[in-house]
């Protein structure tokens, strides 16, 4: 920084002792291109703890998301295609989810699946609403075959265990549920989180 400075400073000099009589101020600063994007620098992520380091002989570097400060699963998946789809569609769906909830558009049900809350929102814009519904079914779409898995991997039966996975998994959901938030109680009854 002192070098730039210096360097500034002596073409002040030079400028100012050649005369220069072409423009008015003998000194024209051409500041840089500087493109804005919604992206956080290398430091911003290391600040926020969504840095990875770049491998020494990178020749490609992209940017990875990350699960930085969510909950994720506990299910371990080595083989199963439908599982691992399953598990791709929650984590791409997790932000879209955790704003519905925030606005009070969906639910956690008792059952481990999340379900619509109507609001004026969406009860008066008929494609925000389709949206909405399309991010719940595939949401309990991928909860299922998630559920379907574990109750396999467990030796029980697909309905009724997975059933049984479902009702611990929502009161998982009910514990990390943020305030506000509509939760189903096991009597099944719709509360907001306090």
């Amino acid at each position: 920084m002192k070098k730039i400075i210096i360097l500034l400073f002596s073409g002040l000099i030079i400028y100012a002792a050649t005369g220069c009589k072409s423009t008015p101020s003998c000194l024209t600063v051409v500041p840089p291109d500087i493109n804005l994007t919604g992206e956080k620098t290398v430091i911003e992520r290391q600040i926020v703890g969504d840095y990875r380091e770049i491998e020494k002989d990178a020749w490609i570097v992209s940017s990875v998301k990350t699960t930085t400060g969510r909950q994720t699963s506990d299910i371990t998946v080595t083989g199963s295609p439908e599982l691992q789809k399953a598990l791709k569609i929650r984590d791409y769906h997790t932000d879209k989810i955790a704003a519905y909830k925030k606005e009070g558009a969906m639910g956690e049900m008792n059952s481990g699946f999340v379900s619509y809350r109507e609001t004026g929102k969406y009860k008066s814009n008929n494609d925000l609403k389709k949206i909405l519904l399309t991010v719940i079914a595939e949401e309990n779409k991928a909860r299922k075959a998630i559920f379907s898995g574990a109750a396999a991997a467990e030796g029980g039966t697909a309905d009724k265990d997975r059933e049984s996975f479902g009702r611990a998994f929502a009161d998982e959901q009910r514990g990390l549920a943020l305030k506000g938030e509509w939760i189903q109680e096991n009597s099944g009854r719709w509360v907001r989180k306090k």
